[in-house]
């Protein structure tokens, strides 16, 4: 027994098999680490909700505040429009001032020149 006997065709093989166990084995095991648990598929897949969530709030805010700077665009445009109109209603009011104006002059201007002839002056 203190010599060792010559590996036998069986030994050989089952050897041979244990190696290529041990190699496969370690290949799964690193094969496992860089795949994804269930546990962490789910976290990732909320995470991913989550950020969508916040992406869709905020295209939803940003959304909202378009409108309003939307609605506060027209409103201006429709005050400067009412400015304009008013505007423009003061000036014809003021032309058609001047014009009755000018005719109660005219008017005035005859008048009294009639009344001078009228008397002799």
């Amino acid at each position: 027994m203190g010599e060792e006997l010559p590996p036998s065709l069986f030994n050989i093989l089952r050897g041979d098999l244990r190696d290529t166990r041990s190699e496969i084995n370690s290949r799964l095991d690193g094969l496992a680490a860089q795949m994804v648990t269930q546990a962490m598929l789910a976290q990732v897949q909320q995470n991913q909700k989550e950020r969508d969530d916040r992406q869709d709030a905020r295209l939803r805010e940003l959304e909202s505040k378009e409108d309003e700077r939307n609605r506060e665009v027209r409103q201006l445009a429709e005050d400067q429009r009412k400015s304009r109109a008013q505007q423009m209603f003061s000036i014809a009011l003021a032309v058609f001032g001047a014009v009755l104006s000018v005719i109660g002059g005219v008017v005035v201007w005859t008048v009294t020149s009639g009344l001078q002839q009228v008397v002799g002056r």
